[in-house]
């Protein structure tokens, strides 16, 4: 082998070695580079996963609430109709009547304990 060739692949060595290291250091820079955004997506998609838990109890507290409203409707219409076709509505009730009529009430409380005269009712009560 002649000294020019040497030279030449000498040459064509540090000129890829020069590349190389070049190359290794744009990946190293661009991954560096690429970080802040990584941790702002993971910020993101963790205040996302916040925001979809959240709307998902929301969404079950208003399916409660709802339900309690029907519940509280469908009591309250059974008492009115009931009022509405007694006959006697000055007379003393029956005694049976009074029974029902207070465990419609307590079935009413239990269903929605924020109704106006549930908690003043347990507190006469002493319950």
């Amino acid at each position: 082998m002649s000294a020019r060739l040497v030279l030449i692949a000498g040459a064509v060595g540090a000129v890829l070695l020069v590349l190389a290291g070049l190359y290794w250091k744009g990946r190293r820079d661009g991954a560096a580079s690429e970080h802040p955004k990584i941790e702002a997506a993971t910020a993101q998609a963790a205040v996302a996963h916040l925001e979809t838990a959240g709307a998902q109890e929301v969404a079950r507290r208003t399916t409660a609430a709802v339900a309690r409203g029907e519940a509280a409707s469908a009591a309250t219409s059974k008492l009115a109709h009931d009022a509405l076709i007694s006959e006697t509505g000055h007379a003393p009730l029956d005694p049976d009547r009074v029974a029902r009529l207070r465990a419609d009430d307590d079935k009413l409380c239990r269903t929605a304990p924020e109704l106006a005269g549930c908690a003043a009712d347990r507190d006469a009560s002493g319950g």
